[in-house]
């Protein structure tokens, strides 16, 4: 990307990045990008909106996680009322 395209962009997203500043937004992240290889930059990109401003609140799933000690105990799970 050449450096211009990035400024370009950059002034684009002052508009949001005004109207978002001093707000609440949740941020629900499944269990599977916690295993992710790209967990990394998700995280980064939480700490820039962070530092623009934006209050944050995380929720993280475990369902990936919490299926594979199930099956490490030779367990099964039911779910109440599931959703889908």
């Amino acid at each position: 990307m050449k450096s211009n395209e990035w400024l370009h962009g950059f002034r684009h997203s002052s508009p949001y990045i005004n109207a978002h500043r001093g707000r609440t937004v949740v941020l629900t992240i499944g269990g599977d990008a916690i295993a992710h290889d790209n967990l990394i930059n998700i995280i980064h990109d939480i700490a820039l909106l962070s530092s623009l401003g934006i209050r944050l609140v995380v929720a993280f799933g475990a369902r990936p996680q919490i299926q594979s000690r199930l099956d490490a105990a030779n367990e099964e799970s039911t779910f109440h009322r599931a959703c889908g």
